[in-house]
């Protein structure tokens, strides 16, 4: 007859294998979703043909710009990533946004839109860190970028030219992006071997976690 904590232990067992399995459900569902609303990149697909592998024409007169950034900050809640370019939804302007505050966790979440980004300045100092993309399934992978960087660029709210001055993972982010309107992607700056997308969660979480960026 078993005892009452082996009993416990095989219920918080089950709930733990109920919990793994519901997770790994909601990842699967999560990536379809992104799959059918992101543009995907084929490694058997001529780059030439591909919009994520075309520079992205700047913001014209007539533009619904409007309207492209709402189908932006759709794409952006329904995926949970934290940044996206126009070509991700198969648009080639050179617009992207930035979820600013994921890290460090704790502060505010702003996103904010880029119309028609330049890259400024950027420092000569440079962080190893992992990325992945919402274009490229299921992988993910580590390589340089700036610590720290100026861009120029135009609000949505119209007006002259503003520029702000991004570091650390934010300058990380716009530099993920600013790739994509130059028909780039992570992968073809990623140093070592590409993983898969959970080992490359665990181990850019491990070297947060090291900076104090999460718990």
């Amino acid at each position: 007859m078993r005892g009452p904590a082996v009993v416990l232990f095989a219920m918080w067992m089950t709930g733990c294998a109920h919990s793994a399995a519901e997770r790994q459900a909601a990842e699967v569902a999560q990536a379809a979703l992104t799959q059918r609303i992101i543009v995907q990149w084929h490694r058997e697909q001529p780059d030439s043909s591909s919009v994520l592998r075309q520079k992205a024409q700047p913001v014209q007169a007539g533009d619904d710009v409007a309207g492209l950034l709402a189908r932006l900050r759709e794409a952006l809640a329904k995926t949970g990533g934290v940044g996206i370019a126009a070509p991700q939804i198969g648009v080639s302007r050179r617009v992207f946004l930035i979820k600013h505050g994921t890290r460090p966790q704790g502060q505010p979440i702003v996103v904010t839109a880029y119309l028609n980004p330049e890259l400024v300045w950027r420092s000569e100092a440079g962080v190893d860190d992992y990325e992945a993309c919402l274009s490229v399934a299921a992988v993910g992978g580590k390589l340089n970028r700036a610590m720290q960087l100026r861009l120029r660029f135009t609000p949505e709210s119209g007006g002259p030219p503003q520029e702000v001055e991004l570091s650390d993972w934010d300058a990380r982010i716009a530099q993920h992006e600013l790739d994509h309107l130059d028909g780039m992607l992570y992968i073809d700056r990623v140093t070592g071997e590409l993983t898969s997308i959970g080992e490359m969660r665990r181990l850019r979480d491990e070297g947060h976690r090291a900076r104090g960026w999460i718990k």
